[in-house]
């Protein structure tokens, strides 16, 4: 069984940090790092002491950081906020 935590309000699937490193190809500690730095998207919701991201802006990321972005900036950031990251 894999269960799986839909935000009632958007629909939306959200994925814990895991997810994300397992999705984004990092170890969960990098992910986490790059998202404490603004590295990666911030995350969305706190539930049970597990931090949650919205698993379409982590796929949008990675999309970004496979285009060539590398995840100097985080999804949504304009590019003047990215140049001073």
């Amino acid at each position: 069984m894999k269960p799986t935590i839909i935000d009632a309000e958007s629909g939306r699937e959200l994925w814990t940090a895991i997810e994300c490193a397992e999705f984004s190809g990092t170890a969960r500690g990098t992910f986490t790092s790059y998202a404490g730095r603004g590295r990666a998207p911030k995350p969305v919701a706190k539930l049970h002491g597990l931090t949650l991201w919205d698993s379409q802006t982590i796929r949008e990321w990675v999309d970004e950081r496979a285009a060539g972005n590398k995840g100097l900036t985080t999804v949504g950031v304009g590019s003047e906020d990215s140049a001073t990251q």
